[in-house]
């Protein structure tokens, strides 16, 4: 028989399967689901059209289950060329809305979605991304569908519409020049709250699209439920001993993200341990997949021959994602995911680019997990945790820093210290561990989810 009850419905424009965005989806629908709603995510493969399908939704919680809101028939011109045409345009200046010939397309994407809206009595849409011009007929046509859905049942504001990238807090290089005079900006809808993760990008959000109202909703780490206990051994899985120290990099393989500081580092910690007389390995462990750029990934490795640690650094290839949402664990026997790398890990590192990150999810994940980390002075640091009284050496950089610069003595003999001294890994952890309970738990989010949208969760 089929379910007839109201749904929560997400849509992804960020294309992956597992992904950080992915999963604060999970937290949000966990979050409001309650008894009274079903939970249905389409995971945007029908918006960024071309990319490979990785793993669906095999990794979710038996509670989710992955639709596409467009069906599995395309309008007839709808096409990667189409889309990237498009796209071109935008990134000129021009608006979908004000380039005509794509009025016919943008409608009928957008009579789909209204389709599936009724078919599956859709009650609240959660929109990830949607601002971000990748794809901006399938933004045109979600706002088209928004403003009849919402009309047809009477709703108010339904939809909770969140930007984790914005053009500024990405790479803005590939998305026009401020102000965007093509991107469609957002707007003050009697169906929309608008949602972004940090009172930075608030504030340049505000800047941008000054009319709107935006909540800040940061990402969320912690669950009283959350108890993590490993499937197997990483260590075990990865032939890395276990006397070994173990610094985790949770993060893509990708320029951006300055993977060549950790081999710096760990070349210089190495050196001093043996210095000390301290016999044990240090072993890094980059958890992202390797082949998203090849070029990068075959020049950290050469880089790494030519250091103390050659041979100590692990590949992961693409672990599962750290989720507050316990994924079934039958499908997880068999995949280790970053939860396990942490459970096993002493140290994780954050050494990242200074303006390239949105957020910055490896902190709050390794201080809910009790295991010390290191970061860079990235721009959004001091906001999303230093602020909040989280503890970890911290390597200064700016906007002019580069991967290959020097690494300051001082930095070296902290970071020894976090890895090292059992005592003072001890108050950091407990310290940290306290500031992730305050700030990101998933009780603080559910309250805050409440408060926007009032009696309609009632």
């Amino acid at each position: 028989m089929a379910d007839t009850r109201d749904s929560i419905l997400g849509i992804s424009f960020d294309g992956l399967a597992i992904s950080g965005i992915v999963n604060e989806f999970l937290n949000v629908a966990a979050a409001v689901r309650g008894n009274s709603f079903r939970v249905l995510f389409d995971l945007g493969y029908d918006i960024t059209l071309g990319r490979t399908k990785e793993l669906g939704g095999a990794y979710f919680p038996p509670w989710v289950e992955t639709v596409r809101c467009i069906g599995s028939t395309y309008p007839r011109s709808y096409s990667p060329e189409l889309v990237e045409e498009a796209r071109a345009r935008v990134l000129a200046g021009t608006s979908i809305a004000a380039a005509k010939i794509y009025d016919d397309v943008c409608n009928q994407l957008a009579a789909s979605l209204v389709a599936t809206f009724v078919r599956e009595n859709l009650r609240f849409l959660i929109v990830e991304n949607g601002t971000l011009p990748d794809n901006p007929l399938f933004t045109e046509a979600l706002y088209l569908a928004i403003a009849e859905y919402g009309a047809r049942q009477k709703l108010g504001k339904y939809v909770f519409w969140r930007d984790h990238d914005l053009m500024w807090s990405a790479e803005p290089h590939l998305y026009g020049s401020y102000p965007y005079p093509g991107v469609r900006k957002p707007e003050p809808n009697p169906h929309i709250h608008y949602v972004v993760t940090t009172e930075w990008m608030r504030q340049r959000m505000y800047a941008w699209a000054s009319s709107i109202t935006c909540h800040v909703i940061p990402y969320r780490f912690f669950s009283p439920a959350l108890n993590h206990l490993p499937s197997r051994s990483l260590r075990s899985a990865y032939a890395i001993p276990e006397d070994a120290y173990l610094v985790a990099r949770c993060t893509r393989v990708v320029p951006q993200k300055s993977i060549e500081r950790d081999l710096r580092l760990l070349d210089q910690l190495q050196l001093r341990l043996a210095a000390s007389g301290d016999r044990r390995k240090i072993f890094l462990f980059v958890t992202g997949p390797t082949q998203e750029d090849r070029a990068e990934f075959e020049r950290l490795r050469a880089l790494e021959q030519t250091f103390s640690i050659a041979g100590q650094v692990v590949w992961g290839d693409g672990l599962l994602p750290f989720s507050t949402i316990l994924i079934d664990p039958a499908v997880q026997t068999n995949h280790l995911s970053i939860r396990d790398l942490l459970a096993e890990a002493d140290l994780s590192s954050f050494l990242t680019t200074y303006d390239y990150e949105g957020f910055g999810l490896p902190p709050g994940e390794s201080m809910v997990m009790g295991v010390p980390f290191i970061a860079t002075t990235y721009e959004l640091y001091h906001e999303v945790y230093g602020s909040k009284g989280a503890i970890a050496p911290l390597l200064p950089i700016d906007r002019a820093s580069s991967p290959d610069e020097l690494i300051p003595e001082s930095f070296i003999t902290w970071t020894l210290r976090a890895l090292t001294d059992g005592s003072y890994r001890a108050q950091i952890t407990s310290r940290n561990l306290e500031v992730v309970r305050r700030f990101f738990s998933m009780d603080a989010l559910e309250r805050q989810v409440r408060e926007i949208f009032g009696s309609a969760l009632s």
